[in-house]
């Protein structure tokens, strides 16, 4: 192992000094992929939650079923982005992406608790972190 473990660092280093290579450039890859195994995890959480709200409407005699489309913008500059967030609110029970062109994303929700805070949700904010 140590062997292993010194080629490994030997390498790196020509690497490095010939071949002019960046730490920088896996530091920030690093920091990617935690942020996206961060992001799987809330959206595990939030699809949990919302598998949940989605079951007390069902079973519940007594909460009424408003479906409602909303629009709204969002700061998201790459493409990219745009798809995650629309792929996860889709995931989520209960809402679904209906249309996204350029910025603007068309959502159908079960109820108008759903139906808040869309534009501004913890999505939008962990996908913007991964833009900065």
């Amino acid at each position: 192992m140590a062997a292993g473990g010194l080629i490994s660092a030997a390498a790196y280093w020509f690497v490095c000094a010939h071949m002019n290579y960046r730490p920088h450039a896996d530091r920030k890859l690093f920091r990617h992929v935690l942020r996206g195994l961060q992001y799987m995890a809330i959206l595990f959480i939030e699809i949990v939650k919302a598998n949940i709200a989605v079951f007390r409407i069902v079973f519940s005699p007594t909460i009424r079923v408003e479906p409602r489309l909303v629009f709204f913008r969002t700061h998201l500059r790459s493409n990219i982005a745009r798809v995650a967030l629309a792929n996860s609110i889709t995931l989520t029970p209960g809402t679904i992406t209906v249309s996204l062109n350029d910025d603007m994303f068309c959502v159908h929700c079960l109820t108008e608790e759903m139906s808040v805070g869309l534009d501004d949700s913890v999505f939008v904010q962990r996908l913007e972190e991964f833009e900065d």
